[in-house]
């Protein structure tokens, strides 16, 4: 009985995960196909084509040199999907702005 219950437990988070992971965003289609000149970086105007890249590009380019590597890209987008996987499995939204909560009704 005692292995029954942390087995259940990390077969929820796994499953959680799985989901999590699983759901594209329609708004990310990926570094390559942002990449449209296929220079290996995402520029700008590049990043523009995704909403959160958008909106964090600046505190992507880790060294300021206006362009986001693919690893700059993919450390920001593991950023946000492990955000999302920790509001998913533990039930909390991001902090409302306006009223200050932390969870949803």
């Amino acid at each position: 009985m005692k292995i029954v219950k942390p087995l259940l437990i990390a077969s929820a988070i796994a499953l959680a995960a799985g989901q999590a992971f699983a759901e594209k965003s329609k708004d990310d289609p990926g570094f390559n196909k942002l990449d449209r000149n296929n220079d290996g970086w995402l520029s700008r105007s590049e990043a523009a084509k995704n909403t959160y890249l958008r909106k964090n590009f600046k505190a992507a380019d880790k060294d300021h040199d206006g362009k986001l590597s693919r690893t700059e890209y993919l450390e920001l987008m593991t950023k946000k999907d492990m955000s999302a996987l920790k509001n998913k499995v533990t039930g909390e939204k991001d902090r409302n702005a306006a009223t200050g909560s932390s969870r949803s009704k």
